[in-house]
Order: C-alpha cells, then structure tokens, then sequence
C-alpha cells in the first residue's frame, strides 16, 4: 500500500512491523485521478470514488470534519495508549499485548484536548467466519451484565478485564473511540459492523485499538520435504457446529490484513506434506462459533503456531534414503549438526579489531561497541561525541573526544568532574556608584563588591573596587585637598552580623601647587546594625535554702535567673518559671498519736531533698516516717546513732494507724517514744 513506514515485522494497522512504524504521507491512491480533474483536496483530505455514481470527490480524513476542499477541522482532542511501554508492540494507534488465558489487565488510554468522559466509548469487536458475514461491535457500557467479566474506571479512562477469556484474543479486538457528541444512553448492545478500507489506510486519532495475542506455539524443526501434522488441543471442546479455519500468514499478527492463506476449512487438525520454505512459519486456526448475544457466527478461539525449519543441514534422496550435510556455521556428521561458536578463540572470522563478535545461531554477527560506529563487518570509526554535541559535559567544561569514549573537564575558575562543574569564587553585585560632590577640578566615582567563596575557600579574579572620574569637571584654583564624599555602605559579607565598609578618595581636589594633604582615614568598618538573635538560657538552681523549724511546718525555696546567657538582638526568653519552694517539718498538731509524742527529727534535709520517708528503730524505740495518707515504711537499724546509709532491713509497707488514716500527712521524719 506504500503508505507507512515500518521497521520489524509487527503490525502497524494496515501494514506489518515489529516496534514502531512511522506515517511518512497519507495513503491516497486516487490522488492523480482528481488532480488530472482538476480538483485540489484539503492537505488533511484524500481522493475518494464513488463506485456507484463513478466520481471522484475529497474527503477528510478520519476524524477531521469539513467538506475535503475548502477545510477539514481539527477536532481538537485525540486519543492514545497512556504507557506504551506496557505495550509488547505497538503500531498506528495500535497497542499489541501478549498475555495467557486467566490473567487479569487493564486498558489505559490518555486523551488530550478539552473533553468529558461522556465522549469515551469502549467497544470490542467480534470477527465474522468469512467475507460473506459482517464482523460485530458491542458496546460496553456501566451494566450488571458487563460487571462479572470486565468494568469501566477513573473516569471511563481504563478498561479492567478480570479474566481474559479464549475469545479476547486477536483476531477480535477491544479499542476506545472519542465520539465530537454524547453518545445515545443505551444498555451494551451489539451491531454488525466492518471496517471500510478508508478507515483500514487511514487511522483516526480518535480511535485506538489494543489487541491481545496469544504466544506462539512452536513446532519442529523440519527439513524441506517433510511431512507433519498439526492438531488442536482438546482442551478446547470445540462444539458440533463450530467451524475450523487454518490460515498461513506471513507475520505473527495482521490486523485487518488480507494477505492470508487459507490451508483448510472445518477441520480440527491439518497435515502439512512435503512442506515447502514458503510454508514455515506462521499458521493460526480460528475456531467459529455463536455466543449469546451475537447474531451470527464468530471467533470463540483461536491458536497460533510456528513452524521452525531446520538450518542445521540439507539433505538429498528419497524420504528411505536420506543423504544430509551440514550447512555453514555447523558441524557435525549430518545426521546430527550443532551450531558452531565462531566468536570463541582461534575461530575464522572478520570482525575488525574493534568490534565484536556475536555468535548467533548457524552464523555470527560483528558489532561496533558503544564509542563507535559502523557496519562491524568492515569498520568500526570512533564517534566524536564532542563535535556532534552527543556528550554530556557541562555547559562550563570543556569535552576532549577520546577513542571510542570522551572526557569532561571543567574550565578555569570551575571545579567539579566535568559533568557538573560549580563556579570557585563567587562576586556579590557592584555596590552604586559614589556621589560627584564637586563642580570644578577632579573627582572620582567608586564603587566596590565583595567575594563570596564559600564552597571553595579561594579569591574571586579581578578586582574589588572599580573607579571613574566625574565628566564634565573644569579645573579649579589651586587648594589644599579634601576628601570626596563616602562611598555607599557595602553589602554585608554575612547575613546575620558581619561586617560592611566604604571607602573615600583624597581627590576633591587632589593636592596642587603646594597644596595640604587630606586628613583622616581613608577606609571605615563597621559592623553591621543586624546582628543574630540570642535565646536566653537558665542558670543551674540555687541550694534549697535551710529549715528553719525544728518541730512544727516551715518553708523552703529555690531560685535560677535567665541569665546563661541572657536573651539579645530579639531571641526568645527562657521558658518555665525563676523560683520554687517547698515544704518542711511537720504541723505541731500532728506531733501526738494516742498519747505518744511524735517529734520532728534531724535529717529534715535529707527528707525534703529526696521526697523520701523513714522510720528508725533503735533498741525499744522507734522512728516512724510517714511517706502518704494510707501507709508507711518501717526500718530495722542496728543502733541508734544510725546514719542515713545505715538502713539494713527494709519491711514492707504497713497501714497508718486509725487515728490519723485519711489524714494528708506530709512527708517527713519523727521520733516516737
């Protein structure tokens, strides 16, 4: 059809290739009857017949609207696959995916231009017994009955199929259309339908196709002459009145080709005799059916199968008298022949010193490793990535081409390894101009900048002030010298503090016919007014200050102060409070428990630092020290001069005696007698 350009040999809608094919001019086989009629179509229009009436006329191309001459409107939206890497092979608005039986997969398409889900419409298409019968489109809308096998989602952008079933696969096919207006709202429903050969040629960006192929089954190998017989699975269960077609084809997928064979009709298997070249290769059998739904028959299944030749020998004689040899690229008796390896060591070749070798099956290929290019078999020249612009140094470096490779190196005043290079030194923007303060004689204008190197540590090239004279001064009386005017502040060389100068000139005017020099200095730093804010700290608490009770409640405290450091420049003040207090002793009340007196003891300290209570116990006397309002501690010492480390024995926790239970009784220390 001369119409596409294609490279491999998988399908691109109307022609066969493998990865990609790529529409050089539109297909237009009546061009030269119109133009020798004198009719000039649109550029996105082609030449058409009418068979009937026997007349030539423009029509648009497929989803283009107008009248074919004057215009043909771009519809302003298409429709494409959205990851054709998921694709196995894709062609012309086609995407190839081969899958098994049972497997799940989802269908996406992405659109572009203005549009609303309403306009996406998913169809399947059925393919009919023979060209006497239409093929069949079925809608596939949001239903309960489309539910159990397949659904719509994310906005009518995906088709999921659940379990992909014997009569998804190619020859049927499923594909997405974009419709300019809403599509009548109808249940799924099903339509005879065929592709007319202007669709076929032309495909429309308003439609894309994906196709489901299953893997090829592989027969043989055979030799030329042979005879074999290819049968169906019975896992098929073919049905009485279903019908059987075997087709030879030249490719493993055809879509809407007519370049087949038919082998046989009806039958479940085919037996090949005497197979000739022509006839390796592909073969697929269609198997016929009805489904409900459908009115008429139509592919249920199908499988395709690949007959491998044998190129391992030839062979000569009758089928009882066979009399074989190897082909080149094998060895062996003949019977028998196994590949030969010639990419292995002492082996006859002729790949040039640079190239390699692949060692293929009966044969082997030379190859030019990356850096270089050629044919293999003769030449291998080194490619130079840096006059062709193909190598990835950075704009700042310099590319040197090496063979088969290059290098990247960065240039003056860059570091880096070549591929990124970042600047050594770094000036800050030119401060303003100073002022002209004079009217007569001379005046310089300056201005300066500052280096800004921190990743490198090194100087910036050239210089950091920069002067002018004032135009259009006229001289003036001889005088002592004075200074001109400041110049402005410079930037600060840190953004929090640091430090900022300007500098003056002796020239307002400079010193003549014994003129004074000027006095003072010539140069002024400063720190800058803004300086980093400094948060407040705490100081470490003060001692809790002493008891001052010896029997009865008292008080004690503690202090810190935001001073280490304290807050400046505007940062935070510390957080929390400066002072506490606490308690000690014990209320003079509670210093008496059924006749027995209970006095506070010495180690109050000991008690209000730690949080702790005690009891001592020395020969008949005991020290109870009460720790809550239910329950106390009793302590065995050995003595009664015991220290607070001489505890021994510890018992557990006993009950507060009736007469003060439910009491709060602070924590503290007392002698019982």
């Amino acid at each position: 059809m001369g119409a596409l350009v294609c490279e491999g040999h998988l399908t691109c809608f109307a022609c066969s290739c493998q990865a990609h094919c790529k529409q050089s001019f539109f297909p237009d086989p009546y061009k030269q009857e119109c133009t020798r009629r004198g009719i000039q179509c649109h550029p996105k229009a082609i030449c058409q017949q009418d068979e009937v009436k026997n007349y030539f006329y423009c029509q648009c191309l497929p989803g283009y609207g107008g009248d074919g001459t004057n215009y043909c409107q771009d519809p302003g939206i298409s429709i494409t696959a959205f990851n054709k890497t998921a694709c196995d092979a894709f062609g012309e608005q086609v995407c190839l995916i081969r899958v098994t039986p049972g497997r799940k997969i989802t269908f996406q398409i992405s659109v572009s231009g203005d549009y609303q889900p309403y306009m996406i419409g998913w169809y399947k298409f059925y393919s009919a017994q023979g060209p006497q019968s239409h093929g069949y489109r079925s809608r596939l809308e949001l239903t309960a009955e489309l539910f159990p096998k397949m659904a719509l989602a994310n906005h009518h952008l995906d088709l999921k199929l659940f379990s992909i079933d014997e009569d998804d696969f190619y020859p049927n096919m499923f594909w997405a259309e974009l419709a300019t207006a809403r599509l009548p709202d109808k249940q799924a429903w099903i339509e005879a339908y065929d592709f007319t050969d202007f669709e076929r040629l032309n495909p429309s960006h308003l439609r894309y196709f994906f196709v489901l192929e299953r893997l090829p089954i592989e027969v043989g190998e055979f030799l030329e002459g042979d005879t074999f017989t290819i049968q169906l699975p019975q896992s098929l269960q073919l049905s009485p009145i279903s019908f059987v077609k075997w087709m030879k084809q030249p490719s493993s997928l055809m879509l809407f080709g007519s370049n087949t064979v038919v082998l046989a009709n009806g039958t479940e298997g085919i037996e090949m005799k005497r197979v000739r070249n022509s006839e390796f290769g592909y073969i697929r059998a269609l198997v016929y059916d009805f489904i409900p739904g459908v009115p008429g028959r139509v592919v249920v299944a199908q499988r395709l199968f690949f007959i491998k030749k044998d190129i391992s020998k030839v062979c000569s004689g009758s089928s009882g008298e066979k009399y074989c040899h190897c082909n080149p690229g094998f060895e062996g008796n003949g019977s028998h022949c196994v590949d030969k390896d010639e990419c292995m060591e002492r082996m006859p070749r002729k790949c040039p010193p640079k190239a390699n070798c692949i060692n293929l099956y009966g044969s082997y290929r030379c190859h030019c490793p990356a850096g270089f290019e050629g044919d293999g078999l003769y030449s291998c020249t080194d490619i130079d990535e840096c006059a062709r612009g193909t190598h990835n140094c950075n704009q700042d470096a310099t590319c040197l081409n090496t063979l088969g490779s290059y290098f990247c190196m960065c240039q003056s005043g860059f570091i880096g390894d070549g591929v990124h290079c970042e600047a050594k030194s770094r000036w800050l923007p030119w401060s303003p101009w100073s002022v002209c303060t004079v009217t007569c004689g001379y005046q310089n204008q300056i201005r300066i900048r500052l280096c800004n190197h921190s990743k490198s540590g090194m100087h910036c090239e050239g210089s950091s002030a920069d002067v002018k004279l004032c135009p259009s001064l006229e001289p003036c009386p001889t005088a002592n010298s004075q200074w001109s005017e400041w110049s402005p502040w410079s930037a600060c060389s840190h953004t929090c503090s640091g430090i900022k100068k300007r500098i003056r000139m002796c020239n307002s005017p400079t010193p003549s016919q014994g003129g004074l020099p000027c006095a003072g200095l010539k140069e002024e730093i400063t720190l800058c007014n803004k300086r980093c804010p400094v948060d407040g700290m705490w100081s470490p608490w003060t001692p809790w200050t002493p008891c001052l009770v010896s029997c009865g409640l008292g008080v004690v405290s503690r202090s810190r102060w935001c001073n280490n450091p304290a807050p400046q420049h505007e940062g935070k003040n510390c957080t929390g409070h400066g002072h506490e207090e606490g308690t000690c002793g014990f209320p003079v009340s509670h210093t008496q428990l059924s006749a027995k007196r209970f006095y506070a003891c010495t180690i109050y300290s000991i008690c209000v630092h730690t949080g702790c209570a005690y009891l001592f116990k020395c020969q008949s006397q005991v020290i109870a020290c009460y720790i809550g309002t239910n329950s106390y501690y009793l302590y065995k010492y050995p003595r009664c001069t015991a220290s607070f480390n001489d505890i021994d024995e510890l018992y557990s926790p006993l009950p507060v005696p009736e007469m003060v239970k439910g009491r709060q009784l602070l924590r503290g220390c007392y002698w019982k007698h």
